[in-house]
């Protein structure tokens, strides 16, 4: 699977160093492991088409710069059991994926499969993985000691399913579109108490983001992916949030930009 859009993760909270160009490519001999997932399915995402959606974007970039001294490790993906609050069906993880990653990090990290995705973190991390009944996925590793609650470093990996509202809301922080969605067609009760996030944008439904945890001093990387997808009804437009985040003390930003990278692949071609 070839990498198809540079991570821009900002560089502003010190001498961060990011990964221009490494590339993800799966194994897809079988052997990684089966594990069952919810039998329901998503819309397929579409082009943007609602005149909240073409309406002027942002072009704000963060620098990058190149980092030349990498190495290539093929991972075996461990799968990790995946808990479902619906009707349960089988899919097939991938034996391996081959990453590129910074020197130091070549033989530190792992491939843990579950809910559906396949998350690089750091060796010896472990995490819980669920799918709900509407649909919604969740991954959360955590490293040995830690917990999947919010306070220690962490990656999350989270989906919204079936719920119209929920996946509005969930999306608003991020997306100045869905947020004027929903003020214009009168639904701004599902974004009540919405911050907005700041973000750096690829595209109009693909933004990352960097922040500092005022709680914890962690330092916070994201991308967030919010296609449009065609309402079965044809009536409603909807939209199909996924979002993934690192959160690791300061100075493992490189280690960040290399699993968001192989996140949001699957975001997109998933």
């Amino acid at each position: 699977m070839k990498h198809k859009s540079m991570i821009r993760l900002v560089g502003g909270l010190g001498a961060l160093a990011l990964l221009s160009g490494c590339g993800v490519t799966i194994n897809t001999a079988q052997g990684g492991g089966t594990q069952t997932t919810s039998s329901s399915s998503s819309p397929s995402s579409s082009s943007p088409s609602s005149p909240v959606a073409s309406s002027p974007v942002a072009t704000t970039s963060s620098p990058h710069r190149r980092v030349s001294t990498t190495s290539t490790v093929t991972l075996p993906v461990t799968v990790i059991p995946t808990s479902f609050g619906g009707s349960q069906s089988y899919f097939q993880y991938p034996a391996s994926i081959t990453v590129s990653v910074p020197k130091q990090y070549a033989s530190q990290i792992q491939a843990i499969g579950g809910a559906n995705f396949v998350v690089i973190s750091p060796k010896g991390w472990q995490g819980t993985a669920s799918e709900g009944a509407d649909g919604s996925r969740s991954v959360i590793l955590y490293p040995p000691g830690g917990s999947p609650q919010p306070g220690g470093p962490r990656i999350l990996v989270q989906t919204a399913g079936g719920c119209i509202g929920c996946a509005w809301s969930a999306a608003a922080p991020y997306f100045s579109w869905v947020r004027q969605y929903a003020n214009q067609y009168q639904e701004s009760t599902m974004i009540q108490g919405v911050t907005p996030v700041e973000t750096y944008h690829q595209s109009s439904i693909l933004h990352d983001y960097q922040f500092v945890s005022t709680r914890t001093g962690l330092h916070v990387n994201g991308v967030a992916y919010a296609p449009f997808i065609q309402n079965p009804t044809g009536q409603n437009l909807q939209t199909l949030f996924r979002n993934a985040q690192t959160i690791f003390p300061a100075g493992q930003h490189a280690l960040a930009t290399v699993i968001l990278n192989n996140l949001e692949q699957q975001f997109q071609n998933n």
